[in-house]
């Protein structure tokens, strides 16, 4: 009985995340036709990442020290679900360069609930169960961006009005409250610590938070820019764009849903980093090649490659870590989502005098540094 409360709480972290990124990878895949049609510079889109990392930094510290001890990861997750219904609304009706900005503000505050609960959730589910649910629950996160775009090239395909397509995605977000409070884990079941003070993470927390920020920030540029890239520097149609995003989305899920099962057969480090450094390799030389359907094919191999980075990088964390399972989750989330912070504003601005293709060959070399750096520091770690 314990442990189908377990899954169901587990099965309740997945569905919170897929929901906001099926709607995340719809907006990303429409991006190119906001961009036109509120003829927004790519600085607006720099600003636009930074706000929304901005807020979800500031919500991850305070829903992981005080709002999920005070409320309990459910109801925790069902406000940001409520907040989140709110976000497609204002992308949908934005109307110039203030309106679009302030899109981010929602996004931010719900998944600065969302994000850190779903990551305390699986880690206490894995501690429960002694499974490894980390790449799963990941899994998610690129299946719903996934989803999100392949939808996305269907309303597109058909010709549907872009603003009516993304109002209309809130009531996923709905549906969402409704599982949540149906799957979601009860408070009395719950093993997280009451609420605590604001203080410096543990330096080797914060060593595998300094990854996930320079993953988030440099891998996070393709799944964010690819669709633009496509479009402006590539050159190609709306329909091509946002197959970058698909291929982003399928390599990474695939990657996920089996890094569980790659784990056993290999190691955490074969996995987090060596199979990253190759996908990488194989992708700088798609980007050479400079052909769409050559790098849509690299986009591919570089996901599925690097998908298990991050959920690898929170397992070391959470085995390692002598504090609360809420409060390392929320001190990884906000500096994971830091990369999100910088990363995009950097590009938002490079890219107009240097192009979006030469934010993603550096993007290749910060990657590989990642990875070697990765693999130092855990070399004394028994797997």
């Amino acid at each position: 009985m314990e442990t189908k409360i377990y899954n169901n709480a587990f099965i309740s972290a997945c569905i919170s995340i897929f929901i906001p990124l099926f709607v995340w990878g719809n907006i990303i895949a429409f991006l190119p036709w906001l961009v036109n049609n509120l003829k927004l510079p790519d600085s607006t889109l720099g600003f636009l990442f930074m706000f929304f990392a901005m807020m979800q930094i500031i919500v991850s510290q305070i829903s992981g020290r005080i709002i999920i001890p005070k409320i309990g990861s459910k109801k925790t997750l069902a406000l940001g679900m409520l907040i989140f219904a709110t976000s497609p609304f204002f992308f949908g009706l934005a109307y110039n360069n203030y309106s679009f900005i302030l899109s981010s503000i929602p996004l931010g505050i719900a998944l600065g609930l969302i994000f850190p609960t779903c990551t305390a959730i699986t880690g206490l589910v894995e501690l429960k169960t002694k499974k490894i649910l980390q790449p799963l629950f990941s899994a998610f996160i690129s299946i719903g961006f996934l989803f999100g775009a392949l939808s996305s090239g269907l309303f597109q395909y058909n010709n549907f009005y872009p603003p009516y397509v993304i109002c209309s995605l809130s009531i996923f977000a709905i549906i969402g409250i409704v599982l949540i409070f149906v799957y979601g884990l009860p408070n009395e079941f719950e093993n997280f610590e009451k609420s605590e003070k604001f203080r410096f993470p543990e330096r080797k927390i914060m060593l595998f938070g300094l990854y996930g920020f320079i993953f988030m920030a440099s891998v996070g540029i393709i799944g964010d820019w690819s669709a633009l890239w496509f479009s402006r520097d590539l050159k190609t149609t709306a329909l091509v764009a946002s197959l970058a995003v698909t291929a982003w989305g399928t390599g990474e899920s695939i990657g996920r849903l089996l890094g569980g099962k790659l784990i056993k057969l290999t190691n955490q480090k074969f996995v987090g980093a060596y199979m990253g450094i190759f996908g990488c390799v194989i992708f700088f030389i798609c980007i050479l090649i400079y052909n769409e359907y050559v790098i849509l094919f690299g986009i591919l191999i570089f996901a599925f490659c690097s998908a298990n980075f991050y959920p690898v990088v929170i397992r070391y964390a959470l085995s390692q870590t002598s504090e609360s399972l809420n409060t390392t989750a929320s001190n990884l989330v906000t500096m994971c989502t830091g990369g999100f912070l910088i990363g995009p504003a950097i590009v938002g601005y490079s890219a107009t005098t240097m192009g979006l293709t030469f934010n993603v060959k550096i993007l290749c070399i910060i990657w590989i540094l990642n990875s070697i750096a990765l693999l130092y520091s855990t070399r004394k770690i028994s797997e």
